[in-house]
């Protein structure tokens, strides 16, 4: 069987990869693109930082925009209580379960996050 290497896009058309296009049985010389394909040689080198988008003017290369997390000083005291708070799943294990004693150490858990990080 016959193949030929095609470049795989996202639904946005941004390149992914490579796959495999094989020969028609029906038509010799027709490939069988695969969905999401182009039949296009890819880039051979993409710079550093950068994605490739496939459009009507051929590979266009995009900057990927870095993100910075923010620093622990930035977040608002509902972040850090979020970060903090133990799972709710531990409070509903404990009420299906009937015990008390979880239930309690959950709310006293919710608690010293509140008092950790207050309304400000």
């Amino acid at each position: 069987m016959i193949t030929k290497i095609v470049c795989q896009l996202d639904a946005e058309g941004y390149l992914v990869g490579v796959a495999t296009a094989d020969e028609s049985p029906l038509e010799p010389g027709v490939f069988l693109i695969p969905a999401g394909c182009v039949d296009i040689a890819s880039p051979t080198e993409i710079p550093a930082n950068n994605r490739v988008l496939f459009s009507e003017q051929g590979w266009v290369f995009e900057p990927i925009s870095i993100v910075t997390p923010p620093t622990p000083a930035e977040l608002t005291y509902a972040q850090k209580r979020a970060a903090e708070y133990p799972p709710a799943t531990d409070y509903l294990d404990g009420v299906v379960k009937g015990d008390q004693a979880q239930i309690d150490k959950y709310i006293t858990d919710c608690l010293a996050v509140k008092a950790a990080y207050p309304k400000v």
